[in-house]
Formats: structure tokens, sequence, C-alpha cells
């Protein structure tokens, strides 16, 4: 029996702690950031053609930074992440946004996962766990 491929997170969902290599070469830890930052997490196929997609995104570094973000990407496996894919997640590792896509055309572009971001800084936990 093969083994079944790992579920892919949903909202609510905490991130695994993982660790890959990202475009530029580095080695990326998440529990280096885990409690302190905020993550973006974009997978990308191993030898795709992925276009434009990481220059945009890696332009806007500064706007990531401003969000206490850590903007990863990478061609490693990131389990519960699809491939093509993004997540965005708080600081505690709390997943608030996933996009699966069929190709690298199709991921949100950064403008969208900056929205994510500033709706993790905006949010209130207590509010929502009066909701609750």
């Amino acid at each position: 029996m093969m083994p079944s491929a790992p579920e892919t997170l949903r909202r609510g969902d905490q991130v695994p702690h993982f660790e890959v290599r990202t475009l530029a070469g580095d080695v990326f830890s998440y529990s280096t950031i885990w409690q302190r930052m905020n993550l973006v997490v974009v997978t990308l196929p191993g030898a795709g053609r992925e276009g434009d997609y990481p220059s945009t995104l890696v332009a806007r570094a500064r706007d990531f930074d401003e969000h206490n973000a850590a903007c990863v990407l990478t061609r490693d496996p990131v389990p519960g992440v699809p491939t093509p894919g993004a997540a965005v997640a708080g600081p505690w590792g709390e997943i608030v946004y996933v996009a699966a896509a069929t190709d690298v055309g199709e991921l949100p572009p950064p403008s969208e996962l900056l929205d994510w971001l500033e709706y993790v800084e905006r949010r209130c936990p207590e509010c929502e766990g009066e909701a609750k």
C-alpha cells in the first residue's frame, strides 16, 4: 500500500515546522521565525516555468518586511502546502490562507498575499474567540 499524500492545510490549521532550500539557495527553517514573524510560503514545481512570478515577489520584499513577514519561495515540498501553491500564516503558525494552483500563473499576486498579511495584523483573536 502506498503512503497517502499529506492533506492540504486549511484555514485554522497550524503550519508544521519545516526546513527548505529557497530559490536563492539559502536554507530556511520555519523554527527561526515561529512566534516572531508572519509567514508567506510559496511552493513552485521542480522544473516548471514560473515566468516572472518569483521576481514579482522578490521585488515586493520591502512590503513583506513592513508586514513583519518572511516570504519564502521554494521548490522543496512543504507538508500540507500544494505545489504550486501559497500559504499565509500569522506569527503563531495559524494558517489564514491557502491557495492551490495547477500552474504558477494561477498563483495569487503579491498584492493578494500582502492583503492577507494585513488581515493577520488587524484581526482581533479575542473577538474571534467570542464568535466561536
